[in-house]
């Protein structure tokens, strides 16, 4: 499955390994960092002249903070299983979901389809059936690196990504605020 269209993500970096896993089996991989989904599909780009200073704002008022790696999950659709590393949900990331899901009502995650989301960063899609040895790899890769699965958020971007396009456009890339250095 590939995505089309705006997204408001929390771009993450990989263990090597892992990265190399997610370009092999996941084909958005291609088209978009490994991220934490904050809010998809969100505004239209000619709207960013409006919505850019709202973000700006909002975001700039949050202070960053750390995500971790909770478990491996899956999503069993129709056609394929998606296997995604859960995010612990943590009340600095209930607060950034829901200051933006509450501002822009107007666009509900994931057009209002999900009674639950749940934070995740995709790791690989196979189309069913999934043998046993799928997930028996994945859970050996990740616990390979699990001491290092945790992430500093400072920062959401807004990008756009088309169907067939390498890459995706950074629309805006909206830091959190900017904590006074320790002493």
């Amino acid at each position: 499955m590939l995505i089309d269209g705006n997204a408001l993500i929390i771009p993450v970096a990989l263990p090597d390994e892992l990265e190399a896993l997610r370009l092999r089996s996941d084909p958005s991989a291609r088209q978009l960092p490994a991220h934490v989904t904050v809010h998809f599909p969100f505004a239209d780009e000619p709207k960013s002249r409006i919505i850019a200073p709202q973000l700006k704002r909002l975001l700039s008022k949050m202070a960053p903070f750390r995500i971790y790696f909770d478990s491996i999950g899956q999503f069993d659709m129709t056609d394929e299983v998606i296997f995604y590393l859960k995010i612990t949900v943590t009340p600095e990331l209930i607060a950034l979901f829901e200051t933006i899901w509450h501002k822009f009502r107007s666009y509900p995650p994931y057009d209002g389809k999900h009674q639950e989301i749940i934070p995740h960063i995709t790791l690989a899609r196979f189309p069913r059936p999934v043998g046993e040895e799928v997930p028996d790899h994945i859970a050996q890769v990740v616990s390979q690196h699990r001491d290092s699965l945790h992430w500093d958020i400072s920062e959401v971007e807004w990008v756009n990504v088309q169907p067939g396009v390498p890459g995706c456009r950074i629309l805006g890339s909206f830091p959190l605020r900017r904590t006074a250095p320790r002493e």
